[in-house]
């Protein structure tokens, strides 16, 4: 049975799933990307091990991290395994920009944490420069 009320979002409020030491510091690294960055639609921090979000953010229940970040650690896992099989000419994988019609969607890994965090924002509120460099500094 399908029950619409378990399926929610709590929107515009930084939500953690779980009360433990990863998910408030996971938190306080979302409250300082929404604070730099207002209009953003999404953010979410993962553990990539687990694929378990340690806390998300989003404006709207269109917006669903849990869908996206199974695909997103699905995606990292991939591109990680290429680079250690030397698919790829390069070194290691710092980001993913992704730039849609409308919308950005920036992807960082925090390889020392086993995390990654992802966020996306409106071209037309925000640029490529300004997302990477507060995701950068605020995971960092």
């Amino acid at each position: 049975m399908n029950f619409p009320f378990f399926n929610r979002l709590q929107l515009k409020k930084i939500v953690v799933p779980t009360a433990s030491e990863s998910g408030r510091r996971a938190e306080k690294m979302l409250v300082d990307i929404v604070q730099e960055l207002p209009e953003l639609l999404l953010g979410y921090i993962v553990d990539t091990q687990s694929g378990s979000i340690l806390s998300f953010y989003t404006v709207s229940n269109s917006y669903n991290p849990n869908q996206l970040s199974l695909r997103n650690t699905k995606l990292l896992r991939t591109m990680q395994e290429a680079l250690a099989n030397k698919a790829w000419v390069g070194g290691p994988l710092t980001d993913v920009s992704i730039i849609l019609e409308d919308q950005i969607h920036h992807l960082r890994p925090l390889n020392e944490l086993g995390w990654y965090c992802f966020a996306a924002a409106r071209l037309a509120d925000s640029n490529m420069g300004m997302v990477k460099e507060v995701v950068r500094r605020c995971t960092s």
